[in-house]
């Protein structure tokens, strides 16, 4: 077979985006489904939960397997490689690093009228963690969503994992847990794990904030149930977009974009280039890997080459970091697409970042890649998708913290202040409002201004 190849200009780069995202609008078949799940977990809790799981995923499942014993997870630990722990532990140390850097304490400052302002920072009291499963297990995941909820001082927090065919969480998952100091954990999945993390059950306690990625399922329930709850994002497949140019090494972007689509569930994985020649050498790569690691026709069509054309301007001027250049044209694409992962495979990386302003996470050079985010280098790989880098974040300890405003006033600030207030109130129609900030200035405010 052959990968797709597109044609890829400044002027049609919306519209690839859009072929590419293939944007059809919410899926009322899906939200239909996932607000009946929603309702039957809110009005029938354990039952429900029970009954979803049997039909998705352990038909002899029981209501005694919810919640896993903490025995369990405390041999899962003890039965894990040590290789498979030191490693875990590893990636645990680096993400804990990196989230620690987002910490912003409480302030309080005086302001120009002396009033005094401040902002506390408080973590929520309990988060519920959704840690995807079904297919593969992902003790990654579990650190990437507990760790950012520790280092924001969250008192509770507890996991729901999709459990197998034998109705047990996996075993790496638990190990991952264990070794964070998590007990609770729960063997639920899919849109009924998000409504029950939201509304409670007999056996699960309610969440003030839900994170986690997940499948359409999760992302729609997170969606009904906010307001409820907190959440973090609406996660979609996983992506990566690769920015290369005619020096670039076509081994390495094969073997970044083949893992890219291993993912599965929708995944995608795009090559922006102006080297005819790379775009051959990296797809007969991905053939070579597509053949060692049983990849199929129905993955490797999730994988896109966007050809510029590396001579928009005449011959004698045109150079591919100049203005107008092929990597402008990439550059101007990329922030559109606004894609969860971004690689610069460039001769000088750091010079394109500036211009970079959608994007989930960047990986500057060749030599580091989506796979190091993923799991071990410490920048946290639950990550906005779908686009969403237009205005989300990734995870981080911010979803796990309340900013709570903290005044107070001095008898010069109310006089100063109350005539102001008076007036915006007028105008907006609001005489309680004045009354309230008037009686305050003749309780409060300056003695001489009220003689006076």
């Amino acid at each position: 077979m052959k990968l797709k190849r597109l044609s890829l200009t400044i002027e049609n780069a919306r519209d690839t985006v859009a072929l590419l995202r293939q944007e059809s609008g919410q899926d009322e078949t899906l939200r239909s489904r996932v607000g009946e799940i929603v309702a039957n977990v809110c009005s029938r809790g354990d039952e429900a939960l029970v009954e979803y799981t049997r039909k998705f995923d352990c038909k002899d499942f029981a209501q005694a397997q919810l919640k896993v014993p903490e025995a369990e997870i405390e041999a899962a630990v003890t039965a894990a490689a040590q290789p498979l722990i030191e490693s875990l532990r590893l990636a645990a140390e680096n993400v804990r690093l990196f989230h620690q850097h987002e910490m912003r304490g409480s302030w309080t400052a005086s302001m120009r009228q002396n009033q005094m302002l401040g902002q506390r920072m408080i973590p929520v009291d309990r988060a519920g963690l959704y840690i995807p499963g079904g297919a593969a297990s992902y003790p990654s995941t579990v650190i990437m969503a507990v760790v950012p909820a520790q280092v924001a001082g969250v008192k509770e927090i507890f996991i729901c994992n999709p459990p197998g065919q034998e109705g047990k969480v996996a075993r790496a998952v638990l190990a991952a847990a264990g070794m964070l100091g998590i007990s609770e954990i729960y063997a639920v999945g899919g849109a009924q794990a998000v409504a029950a993390m939201a509304y409670g059950t007999a056996t699960i306690r309610n969440a003030d904030v839900i994170c986690g990625p997940g499948n359409a399922y999760v992302a729609e329930a997170k969606r009904q149930v906010f307001g409820r709850s907190g959440i973090d994002s609406l996660a979609g497949p996983s992506e990566v977009l690769i920015i290369a140019d005619k020096a670039a090494k076509p081994d390495l972007i094969a073997a970044d974009l083949a893992a890219q689509v291993e993912h599965g569930s929708g995944a995608m994985a795009v090559l922006v280039c102006w080297s005819g020649e790379l775009a051959d050498r990296v797809e007969s790569g991905i053939m070579a890997l597509a053949s060692e690691f049983s990849i199929g026709e129905s993955l490797l069509n999730r994988i896109t080459f966007a050809m510029v054309d590396p001579e928009p301007l005449p011959p004698a001027l045109a150079h591919e970091h100049q203005p107008g250049g092929p990597l402008e044209v990439a550059v101007n694409f990329s922030n559109l697409f606004a894609p969860e992962h971004l690689q610069i495979h460039t001769g000088q990386p750091e010079q394109v970042l500036s211009e970079i302003t959608c994007a989930g996470a960047v990986f500057l050079g060749e030599d580091v890649c989506t796979a190091f985010g993923d799991y071990v280098i410490g920048s946290n790989h639950v990550l906005p998708t779908a686009g969403a880098a237009r205005f989300a974040s990734a995870l981080g300890v911010e979803n796990f913290l309340r900013k709570v405003a903290v005044v107070s006033l001095t008898a010069e600030t109310i006089s100063q202040l109350t005539p102001a207030l008076v007036e915006i109130a007028r105008a907006e129609g609001l005489p309680a409002h004045m009354r309230a900030a008037e009686l305050r200035e003749k309780e409060f405010g300056v003695q001489e201004d009220r003689e006076g």
